[in-house]
């Protein structure tokens, strides 16, 4: 009530109370950007026993209606964190939290555009793209922002790099992959894992320098680069090696463990598949180097090997695929991509909705995994 009245969401005694229409969105909003204003008008009499008109609904989404749907998503998701931060951890490695970032987007009726523009052209000329930074360990969304679908993943490393705190390990994805990020994240005290992209140059140290007449190293002579499919080239389907002391990109600031799998036939196909489709989708250019690298899996990570091993390295690492799944369960559960041409007050309070429902989900489903497990 204190929130719908700071909003201004009421300001005078109205059939639509501030309770009734969070709960409309929240727990009933499945259909709310596919139902007609009518059928929503008949379900909320149904639900609530107060029956409006769908002039009265319509107007009802308005800013003021998205600003407190904003603020109730925003006290939620600090209520959730603070809960699940204060359960028992069902994995203790040695970090504090292990993180993951990623994105999801999805396309909206082409009359949103020029709120939240998309790609436009053989694209959708509207869209939208949620970033979302998820601790594993607890199950909690530490942030969730909302972008036009043209927002780049990368702009979103500055924001990413406030939540860098001692003892985190932060699972990076190849969208986020900047080596000043990776500089950050070290420098903090923080850990990371992170695949590679093919284009990093890579150097380990030469062992036999050329030195100058006053005794000194010659700069050129310092580090050597190196070719990684060239290194596993000798290797057999699944075999891994791994490297300690690896630079990697020009400035050479940044010493890494550098872990190589290389792949079965099998998977090396099914990834040139995705590849090539991809590039054929986006209109991007086949590059070679590009199509050789998908025989491999390379990861960077200054994580000690003491900690993590290989192994236990892209074991971690393949546990972002959680965030995937989650991300199919928002749009085929929750819906959250179903949208048909309404007003954008209407759609973003769906939004809103439907993301108090993802975090309440959440909460209560590591709740119950903690109470199982204290019971085991």
């Amino acid at each position: 009530d204190k929130i719908a009245k700071d909003t201004k969401f009421v300001q005078r005694k109205s059939s639509i109370t501030a309770e009734d229409f969070l709960a409309l969105n929240v727990f009933h909003g499945g259909d709310i950007c596919t139902s007609s204003l009518s059928q929503l008008a008949s379900k909320y009499d149904l639900l609530f026993t107060t029956q409006i008109s769908k002039q009265a609904l319509d107007k009802r989404f308005n800013n003021y209606s998205v600003e407190f749907m904003k603020k109730v998503f925003s006290k939620v998701m600090i209520c959730q964190n603070n809960t699940l931060k204060n359960l028992e951890n069902t994995l203790k490695l040695n970090f504090n939290n292990v993180i993951i970032n990623d994105s999801t987007s999805f396309i909206l009726p082409k009359e949103f555009k020029n709120e939240l523009p998309g790609s436009g052209g053989s694209a959708s000329p509207s869209a939208i793209k949620i970033q979302l930074q998820y601790e594993l360990l607890s199950g909690s969304f530490m942030r969730i922002d909302v972008f036009p679908g043209t927002k780049h993943d990368a702009d979103y490393i500055n924001t990413m790099t406030k939540d860098n705190n001692l003892k985190d390990l932060k699972l990076a994805d190849l969208g986020y992959f900047k080596i000043e990020y990776l500089k950050e994240i070290d420098k903090s005290g923080s850990s990371f894992i992170s695949k590679l992209k093919s284009n990093t140059s890579l150097y380990i140290k030469n062992p036999n320098p050329e030195i100058n007449i006053n005794g000194s190293i010659k700069k050129s002579s310092e580090y050597i680069r190196i070719d990684i499919l060239e290194l596993t080239k000798p290797l057999a389907e699944g075999e891994t090696i791994e490297f300690k002391d690896i630079y990697i990109g020009s400035k050479k600031e940044l010493k890494n463990r550098l872990i190589i799998t290389k792949l079965s036939e099998e998977n090396k196909r099914k990834r040139e598949s995705t590849h090539k489709e991809n590039i054929r989708r986006t209109r991007g250019r086949l590059q070679q180097s590009r199509i050789d690298f998908n025989s491999i899996n390379a990861y960077i990570t200054n994580v000690s090997d003491e900690i993590l091993n290989a192994e236990s390295i892209h074991e971690l690492y393949s546990l972002r695929w959680q965030i995937e799944i989650m991300f199919k369960v928002w749009k085929s559960i929750f819906k959250i991509s179903q949208v048909k041409k309404v007003k954008i007050e209407r759609f973003k309070c769906f939004l809103y909705g439907r993301l108090i429902a993802l975090l309440l989900s959440s909460s209560i489903v590591f709740t119950a995994k903690n109470i199982i497990m204290e019971e085991d």
